[in-house]
């Protein structure tokens, strides 16, 4: 089977995509690597990755790839461009089995249970869940995975079939102005549309391994420990009977490590010595893959040309295709609008009510009372509860 890998960040994030190809390349060696870079490097530098060929964003293909990458944030624009990514490789290389990957993620083990689903299913995914948990009254709760996803789209396996190629299809459509983060919509970037693929397309399989696509949620579940009790040195990772193939270190800061797992009181870094170790040696590997020097560049997506920063009803207003912006072909371009600015400032105050988690926030700023005051309230704090659950790394 012709296979491949591939993940997607913004320049700002490349350390962590160094890391993890580096880690396919030792573990699965006969598979090619591909990062997609979103925005390209400051001048006079280079977003090389060693053990990948880098892809640019306005190479993937995406008709009008401006406006497309203009009208959402940096994360959410990340998350949309999973399928063409794969699509892409499809087209090009002709791979049989592609498997997209985040950036934030540690490979200990081929991914072969990833490859042996491939060679007859058409989609693989990993859920959230494999084991109910406690009704105890601690966090996270069921409820949490019922707003953001029953399955993690920070592994998504797709084979070169039908099947397949007709799920990115759809994906991609579903992606291309629904790829946001408004909770109090019932919107969670890519990761909600994932539920309806086992009803829409044949063959999806879920990988009911505890140890491929492990991560933050996982730890209310199941138990991380050595491979041998004798020896907790060793690198070798379970989680319960499942070896650790694959970690997502979703949620994790470098800057702030302390902070890792703060959102949840299940347990704690600290009670899971193997997984501390794990922390350790992750956050040493991107120190050296240069994760000061990338941090350093910034996100080219998050300024104009002449380096204004980027408000977020201004994306709003090119997502929504707002009449005023029909004629902006490139909406960071302020050499060639030099009124750009001064445009996107007048619709800042009506816009601050196009989504739905702003709204809530502007309810609560004016003080609104009874029955619409509490429900504002409610969904403000499962808002704010599963953001901070589920907060980019």
């Amino acid at each position: 089977m012709n296979r491949a890998v591939v993940t997607i960040v913004t320049r700002n994030y490349l350390a962590y995509a160094r890391v993890l190809m580096r880690q396919c390349r030792r573990h699965d060696p006969a598979v090619d690597r591909f990062v997609v870079v979103i925005d390209r490097p400051p001048d006079g530098t280079s977003a090389d990755v060693a053990d990948a060929e880098v892809i640019y964003g306005d190479e993937l293909g995406v008709e009008n790839w401006p406006r497309y990458a203009f009208q959402y944030t940096p994360f959410e624009l990340s998350c949309a461009l999973k399928p063409f990514a794969v699509d892409r490789l499809f087209a090009k290389h002709g791979y049989d089995a592609i498997v997209y990957l985040d950036g934030d993620m540690g490979l200990y083990r081929p991914l072969d249970p990833a490859w042996q689903a491939l060679e007859s299913c058409s989609v693989a995914l990993t859920a959230h869940l494999l084991r109910p948990l406690p009704d105890d009254g601690l966090r996270p709760h069921e409820s949490v995975f019922s707003h953001v996803g029953a399955y993690n789209a920070g592994f998504v396996g797709v084979r070169n079939d039908a099947a397949g190629r007709g799920f990115v299809t759809w994906w991609r459509s579903m992606l291309a102005k629904h790829c946001i983060v408004d909770l109090a919509a019932g919107y969670f970037v890519d990761q909600r549309w994932l539920c309806l693929a086992p009803g829409l397309f044949p063959g999806v399989h879920v990988l009911r391994h505890f140890g491929v696509n492990a991560g933050h949620w996982t730890l209310s579940q199941a138990a991380f420990r050595p491979q041998t009790p004798e020896d907790p040195s060793r690198p070798d990772v379970y989680v319960d009977d499942d070896p650790l193939v694959l970690f997502h270190f979703s949620g994790m800061t470098p800057l702030k490590p302390a902070d890792y797992l703060a959102n949840q009181n299940r347990t704690s870094l600290a009670r899971i010595p193997c997984l501390e170790r794990l922390v350790e040696h992750y956050h040493r590997d991107l120190a050296a893959a240069g994760l000061a020097d990338c941090a350093a560049w910034g996100c080219g997506m998050e300024r104009l040309r002449d380096g204004t920063p980027v408000d977020r009803t201004w994306r709003e207003a090119i997502r929504r295709e707002e009449p005023d912006f029909a004629d902006v072909a490139d909406p960071f371009d302020t050499d060639a609008r030099p009124d750009l600015v001064a445009r996107f400032r007048k619709i800042e105050v009506r816009g601050q009510m196009w989504r739905r988690d702003w709204q809530v926030a502007a309810l609560k700023g004016r003080g609104v009372t009874g029955k619409v005051r509490l429900a504002a309230h409610r969904v403000r704090d499962t808002t704010r509860a599963i953001r901070a659950f589920f907060r980019a790394a």
